[in-house]
């Protein structure tokens, strides 16, 4: 392309170019950590590329309400909104930062950051994130049977319950090793804010279910990625379970919450005979 008309479309491409280069760009927002427990603290980290502009302003969202401003030129040049769900920490804040102390539940959802810059572009770019605040069971799984011998053509009942949490624990059966009772009856309880869990199971065994004569009945109890625990029992003769043998992964620290009563897995069981 020569002539006139190659030189305007070159020399618009160089004025984009120069315009791109000067304007802000690669806003990202962290959040550390993004499953925080009830009562917990949480910091909101907003990284930006300015491009040699001058920063007007830096705004944190929870949803559309603002809650956090940075404002270089302004004297307080940090300014905190009404804001319910958690404590913004102004002296762990700025810029950059912003620190959540005391999350509640009501606290979960979308987080965004939103940068501009000064005059004479004023470019503008925001980046979101989500936060979940959670409550973790304080017990581990509670796992029951009817009987404590089975034997091929017998019916295992099997009852299984996750104390109170928030979001509800998600509970799973295992039968050496293998997942089993996919459509059991599965009841969530409401205990304040939390949610404790429930599981009903009634199999008919076969030869199939038996390893070397024996049975491995586990009971996982899961919540999201970042919680897992399980109880477990054994039976490879007319003898007594061997006891729960419980395990835990979970990346959450402990919190103080409300003991929570457990529903009876022997009711729940005689419930299953019905």
């Amino acid at each position: 392309m020569k002539g006139p008309v190659a030189d305007k479309v070159f020399g618009f491409l160089f004025i984009i170019r120069l315009a791109g280069i000067s304007c802000l760009k690669e806003v990202l927002l962290d959040i550390q950590p993004n499953v925080v427990e009830y009562g917990g603290s949480t910091t909101l980290t907003c990284a930006y590329n300015l491009q040699g502009e001058p920063l007007y302003t830096v705004k944190y969202y929870r949803g559309t309400h603002e809650f956090y401003r940075y404002t270089p030129k302004e004297h307080p040049s940090t300014k905190k909104f009404p804001f319910s769900g958690a404590q913004v920490d102004v002296e762990a804040s700025n810029e950059h930062h912003v620190m959540l102390r005391d999350v509640r539940f009501s606290l979960s959802g979308k987080f965004s950051c939103e940068v501009t810059t000064d005059g004479p572009h004023f470019s503008t770019r925001t980046d979101s994130k989500e936060l979940l605040v959670v409550a973790l069971p304080a017990d581990s799984p509670t796992l029951g049977t009817d009987k404590s011998f089975y034997d091929v053509g017998d019916v295992l009942r099997a009852s299984c319950a996750s104390s109170a949490s928030r979001p509800a624990a998600k509970l799973t059966f295992f039968l050496n090793n293998i997942e089993v009772c996919q459509t059991c009856r599965r009841n969530r309880t409401a205990a304040g804010e939390l949610y404790a869990s429930t599981v009903l199971m009634a199999l008919p065994l076969f030869d199939s279910h038996f390893h070397n004569g024996r049975l491995t009945l586990e009971c996982v109890a899961t919540i999201g990625d970042f919680y897992r625990r399980d109880a477990e029992l054994t039976f490879d003769n007319p003898k007594d379970p061997v006891p729960e043998k419980v395990t835990l992964f979970s990346h959450a620290a402990n919190f103080r919450r409300e003991n929570f009563a457990v529903a009876s897995v022997w009711l729940a069981l005689v419930h299953l005979k019905l």
